[in-house]
């Protein structure tokens, strides 16, 4: 048994039209500032896709020897950071952010010391 159907619509179908999410942005640094510092140094970190509140999102500085340290939000919104640098070694830093498991791109942080703590730098 075959079932043959044919007629002639009025007008042509329109295809419904899909409805994406709109991708997340990826989060990304534009400026560190300063570019070099001492521990406890308040840095600002200008950029986009940071997410307007901080929640699991995180700041992290990486050592040359790939130990990493978290740096200490002060404020956090989609486009700029404040935060403090941990108390580390002197060392240049790489820094970037995660943000929902993603991660940013790197800039360069110089961490410096003290003229009054010269076993610092070792």
């Amino acid at each position: 048994m075959f079932l043959i159907f044919s007629g002639c619509l009025p007008q042509a179908i329109q295809p419904t039209p899909s409805i994406l999410p709109s991708p997340i942005p990826l989060p990304h640094i534009n400026t560190i500032s300063p570019q070099s510092g001492l521990s406890g140094t308040k840095i600002t970190i200008t950029g986009s896709g940071f997410g307007a509140v901080q929640e699991q999102s995180l700041l992290i500085l990486e050592r040359g020897d790939d130990k990493i340290f978290e740096g200490e939000i002060i404020t956090w919104s989609d486009t700029t950071i404040d935060a403090r640098v941990p108390q580390l070694m002197k060392d240049t830093y790489q820094v970037f952010i995660i943000v929902n498991g993603i991660q940013s791109n790197e800039v360069e942080f110089k961490l410096q010391v003290p003229s009054s703590c010269p076993q610092c730098a070792r």
